[in-house]
């Protein structure tokens, strides 16, 4: 089946699910993909004759090269927005809350058919949500919201979860640990060593102690991502997982006030710690100064989380005390400091590269090495050593290393 077929085929299926039967399908087959490497992406439009209203639809469909993690995290996606999504959004409708979460965007279908999977989700961009730069930091503005916005989602989880917990169990069942494979990959640890040895040379200079932690957690990296990534305790929801700024878009009023956020793509949904969420955002996209408003960051976090869980009927020091999100940061984090340094390395990418990696072949391994031998010419970058050894100084005030 080309390309162009594909995409008409999903078009005239999402018409069939919105009730549309006489309708002009209009597909937008110039490839988006980019910044994602699990995906690739479409666009289309589909007019409804008899109204004259137009259905702006964003596809993404699973590539036909890929790694290890594609398949379950394409798997993951689709429960999410096939069955999860609505179970969370009639819980809260019941529960009777006053402004639903509505942070994540429409979903119309999706196959997990073999050869054929997909997704179709309205188009954001098209209604004027966008992107940050990557290669910039998140200003206070943004990180506000997007703490609010976890708040209020995790809030969400942890009450559903709570109210039905054998339901939820069965929601989450399909759902793979792509993290679980990821942090087993040898290349994985290997580069991460890479890393913190780059940012040691660096951070010696001016401060043997936390240079000495570093030291530690070199010789010690498989071992410090199954106790960063693999959360034990009492306190797991489901969480988004997949934080970094691609995956939020932001709309803007006319006065260039920010309005309103969605969370995208969420492949890489798990049951954990939400300490997961928030440090993975926060070191892959904040800058040292925000770093140390931390605590601020967190109650404000912690306020949101409040408001909507007693909203929803539910105690949050229950569901989850403050206590515990302090004392989880300090243990979990890690997974945020590990995640924010390979992100911060992406983030320097061109998309015109990103693209040609692993072109041309199927072979896991060789595109691997593109990644590799592309990722050592980004780690020249004059602010790429900078920021990820904020990163490290700041965990380490803080306690996580």
């Amino acid at each position: 089946m080309s390309v162009l077929d594909r995409v008409e085929r999903i078009l005239k299926r999402v018409a069939e699910v919105e009730g549309i039967s006489n309708c002009e399908i209009t597909p937008n087959l110039e490839t988006l993909s980019g910044d994602g490497f699990l995906s690739e992406f479409y666009t289309g439009n589909i007019k409804n004759k008899d109204t004259g209203e137009l259905l702006q639809i964003y596809i993404k469909v699973k590539p036909p090269r890929g790694t290890k993690i594609i398949e379950p995290a394409f798997i993951n996606e689709v429960n999410f927005y096939a069955k999860i999504l609505p179970e969370l959004d009639q819980f809260q409708r019941v529960q009777g809350v006053k402004e639903p979460f509505d942070k994540i965007p429409k979903f119309y279908c999706g196959s997990l058919e073999e050869g054929q999977e997909y997704l179709a989700l309205i188009d954001l961009k098209a209604l004027d949500y966008v992107l940050l730069d990557k290669s910039q930091f998140i200003d206070e503005k943004h990180l506000r919201l997007i703490f609010e916005t976890y708040g209020k989602y995790h809030a969400l989880t942890f009450a559903y979860k709570a109210s039905n917990p054998e339901k939820y169990q069965t929601l989450m069942k399909p759902i793979q640990d792509v993290f679980g494979v990821f942090k087993d990959f040898e290349e994985i640890t290997t580069g991460m060593a890479e890393r913190l040895n780059l940012s040691y040379d660096y951070i010696k200079t001016t401060d043997a102690e936390i240079a000495a932690r570093l030291k530690l957690l070199i010789a010690d990296v498989p071992a410090a991502f199954s106790r960063g990534f693999d959360y034990v305790g009492k306190y797991s929801t489901l969480v988004h997982g997949d934080c970094w700024s691609n995956n939020i878009l932001f709309k803007y009023q006319p006065n260039g006030e920010l309005e309103n956020l969605k969370l995208l793509d969420h492949q890489l949904i798990r049951d954990t710690t939400p300490v997961h969420d928030l440090s993975y955002f926060l070191y892959s996209g904040g800058s040292k100064a925000d770093f140390d408003k931390l605590d601020e960051y967190l109650e404000l976090y912690y306020r949101s989380f409040s408001s909507f869980a007693t909203e929803l009927g539910f105690d949050p020091k229950e569901l989850f005390p403050f206590e515990a999100l302090k004392r989880d940061w300090k243990r979990f984090a890690l997974m945020g400091v590990f995640m924010g340094i390979m992100l911060w390395e992406v983030k320097f990418m061109s998309k015109k590269e990103i693209q040609k990696l692993g072109v041309g072949t199927t072979d896991e391994q060789e595109m691997q090495k593109s990644y590799t031998e592309y990722a050592k010419v980004v780690r020249q970058h004059p602010e790429f050593l900078k920021n990820i050894s904020n990163i490290i100084i700041h965990a380490a005030e803080y306690g996580v290393i």
